[in-house]
């Protein structure tokens, strides 16, 4: 057991955080997928109906450009959790602490972006609100759509922001177990998943 084992357990708060905080993002994004999925059926039942019985869904386009938010926005502080937005990683080969660090830099510049994106949304929410802003077709009240980008942001914000947490100490701790934070994806761990993928294509065949 290393001398410092003691300093590399995670902190109780950490992992009580980041279990909260992941079961509010699960609940988010299961939202989200619920949003996708009735857009889906509408979609189609507009199409259907159009086409067969000349029939149109009342305030169909305004019914979707609200909705939308849901789904744009409810689910990328899971994705975020999981490491799944897209980018590249061009630091595979280096050793975990300068990696970490890229991290680390990384996620400090996207929480001084969302803090800035959360007060002007936020802002355009209450806009929204004061004033009773509308779609144009049907007249819905477009202030719920426009609350829901700084609400998803916010959560983006906590995540980031233990993220940031995880990250320190992961600096400070290499070899510690990943707390709040994607596990790093090394070279060999690519080749596997790769290898793995090819294999199961041809016994598929």
């Amino acid at each position: 057991m290393p001398a410092d084992g003691h300093a590399q357990a995670p902190p109780n708060w950490l992992r009580q955080a980041d279990a909260f905080q992941s079961r509010v993002e699960d609940g988010l994004n299961l939202i989200a997928a619920l949003a996708v999925f009735f857009l889906m059926f509408v979609g189609v039942a507009q199409i259907v109906g159009r086409t067969i019985f000349d029939f149109a869904i009342y305030g169909y386009i305004d019914w979707m450009e609200q909705a939308s938010s849901l789904f744009a926005f409810l689910g990328i502080a899971y994705a975020q959790r999981l490491g799944n937005h897209i980018g590249m990683d061009l630091t595979m080969g280096w050793r975990p602490q300068n990696r970490w660090k890229i991290e680390l830099f990384g996620v400090v510049v996207a929480y001084a972006i969302i803090s800035v994106l959360i007060y002007a949304s936020f802002t355009n929410f209450l806009r929204a609100y004061s004033i009773g802003d509308s779609t144009m077709d049907i007249k819905l009240p477009t202030w719920p759509a426009k609350f829901m980008v700084p609400l998803a942001l916010s959560v983006l914000w906590l995540r980031l922001s233990l993220q940031i947490c995880g990250y320190i100490r992961m600096i400070r701790h290499p070899d510690a177990e990943p707390i709040a934070v994607p596990k790093l994806i090394t070279i060999e761990t690519q080749v596997q998943d790769e290898i793995a993928e090819v294999l199961g294509k041809q016994d598929a065949r």
